[in-house]
């Protein structure tokens, strides 16, 4: 699926990606902390809302269960390997944007080639 975004929305994509990284960087999970999941979801949220492609959204999926399970606390060997993964899955989610916004670039360029 091609999705079609705006360039203002990719910024705003890129912003709340921006914003789980922070999060994750502040809250270092291992304990309850319904503030860091909350905000974490609610970037996550805002992504979903901007994004029309299912790869980004499987993404989205995965980074909230990952999230809930890092801040409702539980076995401190688990909390490196939980941050690790959305880590990962970040870095995915931001490559999978950069493809779209490229593909964004040589549409817009096509168009004023016209």
């Amino acid at each position: 699926m091609c999705a079609v975004i705006t360039h203002a929305d990719l910024e705003r994509i890129q912003n709340a990606l921006a914003g789980m990284q922070a999060v994750l960087a502040r809250a270092y999970g291992g304990r309850p902390d319904d503030e860091a999941l909350l905000e974490f979801r609610r970037m996550c949220w805002a992504a979903l809302l901007l994004v029309d492609d299912g790869e980004c959204q499987e993404y989205i999926d995965l980074l909230v269960q990952y999230a809930k399970e890092l801040y409702a606390g539980g076995e401190p060997a688990r909390v490196e390997a939980l941050r690790s993964t959305i880590k990962a899955t970040l870095d995915a989610f931001r490559s999978r944007v950069h493809a779209l916004e490229g593909g964004y670039g040589k549409r817009w360029r096509d168009l004023r080639a016209a």
